[in-house]
């Protein structure tokens, strides 16, 4: 166990290292200066010039390179350029909005796609099943961005059920998540299709396993039959709750674009257009801690929950 801890710690601070540098580079690759974008169409040479020197735009690379670093191991992610303030502020302000959107996207995926996968499982090649199949099939392949269109069209503008666009940043807890019902909705039903699928091909195969005919042939009743096989079913169903979990962050930059809705995403494309580099990097490296902080936690739960899995 103690070798599998140390494996997983190295790993994480290679994919870290690799995926930060990555962004240095690529933000670094795009076209257009920071400095021009920050200050406008009316702004002279000089001015921009000048506020190239504010920002540390013009030294070499290499050197901003090594400011970045330097900062990211202090944990200073520095000033946005475009906000003028420290990233760190603009991350807790725009952090709990995506936080609260993905988990409740998550809680819906997990509802009705574990739900959906087991009863289906159940019951192979029954009318549910079928349904159960044909959900899975349209929800991996309906595009999040045109999904979260229609939901606006039909329950928004058609039935006024729901707010079109925004999210109030303070007020009633009630008000907050009824702004996030739909937008919640279109991140959880291609999960909830992906976890479906693979619940109800891991109880099928557990079903067809030597330990469950012994136990039907002794005549153990099928509730506990199904019980024994949804609990050795569930090991193999962490990974991919925690790959979900994580890609729910990714998932959020169109939702949120799509709904208006002040979270990381939002502030993500903005950066990008804006040049704005350190917030970029900052949402990167949250992001990424916590995606590789999630399955780590999922690597840890499938080995307590597996005894087959654990490492001397």
């Amino acid at each position: 166990m103690l070798r599998f801890l140390l494996s997983q710690a190295l790993s994480v601070v290679i994919t870290m290292v690799v995926v930060l540098s990555l962004v240095f580079v690529a933000m670094r690759a795009l076209p257009g200066d920071a400095a021009a974008i920050l200050g406008g169409l009316d702004t002279t040479e000089a001015q921009v010039d000048a506020l190239r020197r504010q920002l540390g735009l013009d030294q070499s690379v290499a050197v901003q390179f090594g400011v970045y670093w330097s900062g990211v191991v202090r944990g200073d992610l520095g000033r946005s350029i475009r906000e003028r303030r420290p990233v760190a502020e603009v991350l807790r302000d725009r952090l709990p909005v995506t936080l609260a959107l993905a988990s409740f996207a998550f809680v819906l995926a997990l509802a009705i796609g574990l739900g959906l996968g087991l009863l289906a499982g159940r019951h192979p090649g029954s009318p549910l099943d079928n349904a159960t199949l044909g959900f899975t099939t349209i929800g991996l392949a309906l595009p999040e961005f045109w999904f979260g269109f229609l939901l606006i069209l039909i329950f928004a503008v058609q039935f006024g059920a729901f707010p079109v666009i925004g999210y109030p940043v303070a007020g009633d807890v009630g008000v907050r998540l009824w702004h996030l019902v739909l937008p919640a909705v279109t991140l959880a039903i291609p999960r909830a299709a992906q976890m479906a699928r693979l619940a109800r091909a891991r109880l099928l195969e557990e079903l067809g396993a030597d330990y469950t005919r012994t136990a039907r042939s002794k005549g153990l009743p099928a509730r506990r039959v199904t019980r024994h096989v949804a609990a050795n079913a569930f090991p193999g169903l962490l990974p991919l709750l925690a790959l979900e979990l994580g890609g729910l962050l990714t998932g959020t930059i169109v939702v949120e674009q799509v709904f208006g809705l002040p979270g990381l995403g939002l502030t993500l494309l903005g950066a990008i257009g804006a040049r704005d580099y350190p917030v970029v990097q900052g949402v990167t490296i949250l992001a990424v801690t916590i995606y590789i902080g999630v399955n780590w936690l999922a690597d840890l739960l499938q080995i307590a929950a597996d005894p087959r899995l654990r490492y001397e």
